[in-house]
């Protein structure tokens, strides 16, 4: 458990003391999009198939704290550097944090916060970027949708 309120104190640290690159609302709209999609995914993978969880099999509340703590920060100051206009190295940056985010997960395996019960490490390597792409995407769409008339 220590390891997890201490990586939410950083993630949340880092998420509120970096210089902002986004407006207000579409950090909102991202951590929001973000925490829904990410609960979206766990409730096939983690509550319907069971392969990996959190604390216990099942929904229990202590599962808020990773969920409520860390996604929401993690995707924000993965939206705040994005390299927008740079391909390679948006797909360069997509590979880091996926690195980044399994290495995490990897250690989160060995503290009593979160579980496998059939998951293997090297499906996460092909879900983040798929994850993150995702997220990107409904960004994309959002910043269209949401342009002033005259410039769409």
């Amino acid at each position: 458990m220590a390891f997890l309120l201490i990586s939410v104190a950083i993630f949340n640290g880092v998420a509120f003391l970096m210089p902002k690159r986004l407006r207000r609302t579409d950090m909102f709209v991202v951590a929001l999009f973000g925490l829904t999609f990410q609960n979206f995914v766990d409730m096939f993978v983690n509550v319907k198939y069971d392969l990996y969880g959190f604390f216990q099999k099942g929904v229990d509340w202590p599962s808020l704290i990773p969920m409520l703590g860390l996604f929401p920060s993690a995707i924000l100051i993965f939206f705040n550097y994005y390299p927008w206009n740079h391909r390679i190295r948006s797909v360069l940056y997509v590979g880091m944090a996926t690195a980044f985010l399994v290495g995490f997960e990897y250690l989160s395996l060995l503290t009593d916060y979160f579980y496998y019960n059939g998951w293997k490490l090297w499906w996460s390597v092909i879900e983040y970027p798929l994850l993150l792409y995702i997220n990107i995407a409904f960004y994309k769409i959002y910043r269209t949708l949401t342009r002033p008339d005259d410039a769409r």
